[in-house]
């Protein structure tokens, strides 16, 4: 007679007698989660709605401009805010908010699993294409690197500090690479290491130091590291704010001191500032003279096209779409007579446009 096996499995119990068990279900449980969760016409897909947190989930919400939020509860979905009047606007700080733009939007930045902006974005085909960091908040921070080169890139270094600076730090010291990874050497927070450069973190075997001791790691190099491991730029902005906290520490708190940008890497940031004026820079700290604007509206700078203009060039090709005169890519473009938009980093984003066309609606954020 053949042996017959019976396997039982034990499931924990979410709900008894109209109250919740104390039995839960980890996030690491081997059940896992449902891959592909279908919500209903008037619910909005959400991480962590089920499970106690642990799994994605549908949420009741309203909808992109709809009334009503606020008003005996009602919320808004996921990725969305209320807004003046009680209307559900988009909340584009959040990646859930790519799930209401418009369909006239054909780019939009990737989410993680947890519904959060990815670090590393990628645009364009691999000839041209690019891939650029982006911060918790879906905004492009330091960190580019060509679309064919870019398999290697995580951005993690870019996104760290980013946090970082986002949550207060004025003295943070990771130094990144050019494509957002981390550089092999790091001192920060009182601590010298050398990192991994995809995670940033410490060697095996190799033990942090002091940063009087940061020579003795065995991933420094004279040529490439120098004598010090401040870069120049990053020197001025320390000793700057050293300078400023003297004259608060004296009294003089109305003493207007000339703003040091430096970079992840620790050369120059994209604008310099002078008498009023804010110029787009180069890496060295050398100015794109032709590129500047009133220091009031530096914060509309990107300098994107003004500095893309030199990344062309060094790579033996010509940047062939318009500058405006702050040194961003302008949005209208005319080629031969044809009209086409373009977003903040130079990419088509919509093709045979009229001269009143409003090209902010062909993009996300």
């Amino acid at each position: 007679m053949n042996n017959v096996l019976i396997f039982m499995v034990l499931l924990p119990v979410a709900v008894v007698k109209g109250q919740q068990s104390a039995v839960q279900v980890p996030c690491n449980s081997i059940f896992g989660c449902i891959s592909h969760v279908q919500c209903a016409a008037d619910e909005y897909w959400t991480p962590g709605a089920a499970l106690d947190g642990c799994c994605p989930g549908c949420v009741r919400g309203l909808g992109l401009e709809q009334p009503g939020c606020g008003i005996n509860g009602t919320a808004c979905a996921s990725g969305l805010f209320c807004a003046k009047g009680d209307i559900c606007k988009l909340n584009t700080t959040s990646c859930l908010s790519t799930r209401h733009v418009s369909e006239k939007v054909l780019w939009k930045p990737e989410c993680d699993s947890r519904g959060e902006f990815q670090a590393k974005q990628c645009r364009g085909d691999r000839l041209l294409g690019r891939c650029f960091c982006y911060s918790a908040t879906g905004q492009r921070i330091f960190g580019w690197q060509w679309l064919g080169k870019a398999e290697n890139m995580t951005c993690a270094c870019s996104r760290l500090r980013s946090d970082l600076e986002a949550a207060g730090r004025q003295d943070v010291t990771l130094h990144c690479a050019a494509d957002g990874n981390f550089e092999t050497l790091q001192c920060d927070g009182g601590v010298c290491w050398c990192a991994d450069p995809k995670t940033g973190e410490r060697w095996p075997r190799v033990p942090a130091v002091l940063p009087s001791m940061w020579k003795k790691l065995p991933c420094y190099n004279r040529t490439l590291h120098g004598e010090q491991y401040l870069r120049q730029c990053e020197s001025g902005y320390f000793a700057q704010k050293r300078l400023e906290q003297k004259f608060y520490i004296h009294g003089h708190v109305n003493v207007i001191h000339n703003k040091v940008v430096c970079d992840y890497d620790g050369t120059y940031g994209i604008v310099e500032f002078e008498r009023g004026i804010a110029y787009c820079t180069w890496r060295d700290g050398t100015r794109i003279e032709q590129y500047q604007t009133s220091s009031l509206k530096a914060h509309l700078m990107t300098c994107n096209c003004a500095r893309d203009e030199k990344i062309y060039q060094a790579a033996g090709m010509q940047l062939e779409l318009l500058c405006e005169g702050n040194g961003n890519y302008a949005t209208l473009q005319d080629r031969n007579g044809v009209l086409f938009c373009v977003d903040r980093d130079g990419f088509v984003v919509a093709e045979g446009v009229q001269p009143e066309t409003n090209c902010e609606e062909y993009m996300f954020g």
